[in-house]
């Protein structure tokens, strides 16, 4: 089966990234494994204020993942 890369883009919760930096990084790693995937890249992109409140939350940190994944 043909395998695609996919970039990733995920939005975090900046309290819990600063809490535990390596574990959130772990974890997002861990699902795409689970998924049969290869992580090729992995990393923190930006953290900034949001355009509008997400659940009273003003700022989020941007996690930008490229995975290699089957189709």
């Amino acid at each position: 089966m043909p395998r695609n890369v996919y970039e990733t883009l995920f939005l975090l919760d900046s309290n819990h990234y600063s809490r535990d930096p390596g574990g959130i990084a772990a974890t997002l790693n861990e699902m795409f494994e689970t998924l049969g995937g290869n992580v090729l890249a992995s990393r923190l992109w930006q953290e900034q204020k949001l355009a509008y409140p997400i659940d009273g939350h003003q700022k989020g940190t941007y996690w930008l993942t490229y995975v290699e994944l089957d189709s």
